[in-house]
């Protein structure tokens, strides 16, 4: 759920639409291939009155929407008292959960009553029982079942299913027939929609490159999924982006451990820090141009063959995806399937 025109205003005044805030980094997922279960220790550095301090300073910066993200978010004893004092200042809460919490119904009472004007993502990225535990090798394939009741529990309880995403990440361990499939179910059962990611080759500190490769999809695999990825969003092809380029320059992150950057994926050892001396406001401040992709926001400066893709206008490719690739933020999108010349 969108706010397309202040969306539009974020983009055009070079501002923010939404800030992406890690509140914990404790999730009990387990997908093979994320970051977050593979972290050596604890870095949720934030406390609450940081984050409280954030959400002030979201209001200050004209932020209509926060992502609330982990790990787990849910986890978090104090969540509930950080969405309503957002919800206080007129900022959506956007809530990014495994969809495990949602089968207490405390919790997912609470959850929809405070992002009534936002949305609920949970993470289902198949619904074959098999292909799931090659995801989740350390997790009970009742957790599927389980993240499916408890969509289904929250559409029985008056949440509407506009919004609703199943956000799910596309890898190397599933064929593009069983992303396919999840795409449709819940289309077909839910009436919700997915939005995709394609795998993020450094996402899963520690582990040899030569291993994360198992986790890339092959090219012909992800043109398969899009054709039908598009379809569910009514186009006849959908940006290689999760959202648009407009949603994707106008967010910006604060990651567990007070770092700030323009995309929770994009995760630089040498960046900016909240714990420093600069304040948060500053440090927005001070790395505007970073933090927006102000470079491809003219399209003289984008990889040469995406300067005469017909998406362009909506889309300038992963910066995550290309940041993962050591290409830099500004460098092509490596699993776009639409151009192969650099």
């Amino acid at each position: 759920m969108i706010d397309y025109e202040a969306l539009k205003i974020a983009w055009e005044r070079d501002g923010f639409y939404a800030l992406q805030l890690e509140v914990g980094d404790i999730c009990y997922q387990g997908c093979v291939y994320c970051y977050m279960n593979a972290i050596e220790e604890v870095r949720n550095t934030l406390s609450d009155d940081q984050i409280q301090q954030l959400i002030t300073d979201s209001a200050s910066l004209n932020i209509t929407a926060i992502e609330w993200l982990g790990g787990e978010p849910l986890l978090r004893n104090s969540i509930f008292d950080h969405m309503s004092y957002a919800a206080g200042l007129n900022i959506r809460n956007n809530v990014w959960t495994g969809g495990l919490p949602l089968t207490d119904p405390n919790i997912r009472k609470r959850t929809a009553h405070l992002a009534k004007n936002g949305l609920i993502s949970i993470h289902l990225s198949t619904i074959n029982p098999r292909i799931y535990k090659i995801l989740h090798p350390e997790k009970p394939v009742k957790n599927l079942y389980a993240i499916i009741s408890g969509v289904r529990k929250l559409l029985e309880e008056g949440y509407p299913a506009d919004q609703i995403l199943n956000s799910v990440t596309y890898t190397g361990l599933q064929t593009a027939e069983d992303m396919i499939e999840t795409i449709d179910y819940f289309e077909n059962e839910f009436n919700v929609k997915t939005s995709l990611n394609v795998y993020h080759t450094y996402l899963r500190p520690g582990t040899p490159d030569t291993e994360l490769q198992r986790f890339i999809p092959d090219e012909k695999d992800v043109e398969k999924v899009y054709q039908r990825y598009s379809e569910q969003w009514g186009v006849e092809i959908y940006p290689m982006n999760c959202v648009n380029k407009q949603y994707c320059s106008a967010t910006l992150a604060v990651l567990c451990d007070g770092s700030v950057t323009p995309c929770a994926t994009i995760r630089p050892e040498d960046s900016p820090n909240i714990h420093g001396n600069k304040s948060f406001l500053s440090i927005v401040n001070e790395n505007l141009d970073w933090l927006i992709f102000k470079k491809f926001k003219e399209k003289k400066y984008l990889p040469k063959d995406c300067q005469n893709c017909e998406l362009n206008e909506e889309c300038f490719g992963c910066r995550s995806r290309a940041f993962a690739a050591n290409l830099g933020i500004y460098g092509k999108d490596p699993r776009c399937y639409k151009h192969t010349d650099n």
